[in-house]
């Protein structure tokens, strides 16, 4: 079967195959990235009215065979669950630089296994804990710090990091994550944050119980064993990345080594 889209009406031939249905999902997705992209975030569109209005615009297919309506029923159902349910992991799928059909089935998973909060519309999972805490107090300038360190190093795999994005992860804001673009380099930044005592010695636990961190893929949660070889792989054969991520962190405290004179 065919998908298309044409000024944003889903056209579709009769469904026949669970491909079929996968293809649709993907289609509506898609779609739903492009106007992300481009009323919520180039254009400040507010975020449950984007939701609202690309769910109401989606509900119909032009066919009234009884199959075809209930795919596509169902399709509608996961795709309002996801944009209500997981407005941060919608955000780190939806703002990397490509989305795949891998990409949309893994959302999917997400839908099917993922437990929501009763009544609490974009509520995310329930396991978030308030009392999760970093012990950390970020002054303004430091947080920039960081996002510009994060963002020379590429250490998340957003389009733009914005301090938004790191003042929600150290703030352990219930429901936000992000996805990592390599786990050694963000375990290096939280560990040379802990060397200059800006978090406390927890923070492993912290991103496992939080699951604020997603894998590259997209495809898991980073859990605190995740991290903490990533750490001692890192420490092993520091890179050119980890030193400069080392010396951003210093300098953010004030403390990197001056030059002699």
């Amino acid at each position: 079967m065919v998908f298309s889209l044409f000024g944003g009406n889903l056209h579709t031939h009769h469904f026949a195959t669970e491909q079929d249905v996968a293809d649709e999902l993907f289609a509506l997705l898609s779609e739903a990235r492009e106007l992300y992209l481009r009323d919520v975030i180039t254009n400040g569109k507010r975020y449950d009215r984007y939701v609202a209005d690309f769910v109401n615009s989606h509900r119909y297919i032009d066919c009234n065979k009884a199959v075809c309506r209930n795919c596509h029923e169902m399709n509608i159902h996961i795709v309002r669950g996801l944009l209500r349910n997981c407005p941060a992991l919608i955000k780190s799928f939806f703002t990397a630089d490509a989305f795949s059909l891998e990409d949309c089935m893994r959302l999917k998973r997400e839908y099917d296994f993922r437990k929501f909060s009763p009544g609490s519309p974009g509520a995310e999972s329930s396991v978030h804990t308030p009392s999760l805490s970093f012990g950390c107090n970020f002054s303004g300038e430091q947080m920039k710090s960081i996002v510009a360190c994060a963002t020379a190093y590429h250490l998340f795999r957003v389009s733009t990091l914005r301090i938004e994005d790191m003042e929600a992860l150290f703030a352990c804001r219930e429901g936000f994550c992000i996805r990592v673009n390599n786990v050694r380099h963000v375990a290096i930044l939280f560990d040379a944050l802990l060397e200059h005592r800006l978090i406390q010695p927890y923070w492993q636990s912290v991103l496992d119980k939080g699951r604020f961190l997603l894998a590259k893929d997209g495809s898991k949660h980073v859990s605190a064993s995740n991290l903490s070889t990533a750490l001692s792989a890192a420490r092993i054969r520091m890179t050119s990345v980890a030193h400069g991520i080392r010396k951003a962190v210093a300098e953010m405290t004030g403390s990197a080594e001056k030059p002699s004179m």
